[in-house]
């Protein structure tokens, strides 16, 4: 089973292409496809870096076995998926939701998402590293979920000591 996902209508909402491509690597997952065709189209090449950054995170890359640039068209990725058999036998796996999580990156103020860990209970209170996608820096993300489930996040620069 093949996927496709085309940005051309969502071009210029950053929220939503990461959203599409959050939503089409669950899917292919789900389903079992073996290879998803992302479009971002040609332009000025843009959309398909932030594309390929998106693709390159820890936690996107290894949910797929790899990424190629398609050499006729430089306006489409092709993402393969290759599945464990042992994954089809027996009960299927119940679908884990990923909660999207955003702040503004300490070091240039732009958006940065991420899948959100886990919390155990309310009131606790997790920290994670994300690197930003647009400027590089080392962000550590704090997260705490309060008494109605509401994930609330912080943003702080992350350098190492020396």
């Amino acid at each position: 089973m093949k996927l496709k996902l085309d940005l051309h209508p969502i071009f210029n909402d950053s929220r939503k292409i990461e959203e599409a491509l959050y939503g089409v690597i669950d899917e292919a997952v789900e389903k079992r496809a073996t290879e998803v065709e992302i479009i971002p189209g040609k332009g000025s090449g843009a959309l398909k870096k932030s594309v390929v950054r998106f693709l390159e995170r820890p936690d996107v890359k290894s949910r797929y076995h790899r990424m190629e640039k398609d050499g006729d068209n430089w306006g489409r990725l092709f993402v393969h998926f290759r599945h464990d058999r042992s994954d089809s036998e027996g009960k299927p796996k119940a679908a884990s939701a990923l909660t999207l999580i955003s702040a503004p990156c300490a070091g240039c103020g732009d958006e940065i998402s991420t899948a959100a860990p886990e919390l155990e209970s309310p009131g606790s209170i997790r920290a994670i590293n994300v690197v930003c996608p647009w400027c590089g820096s080392p962000n550590r993300l704090s997260l705490r979920r309060d008494r109605r489930g509401v994930v609330h996040v912080l943003a702080a620069l992350d350098y190492p000591e020396a």
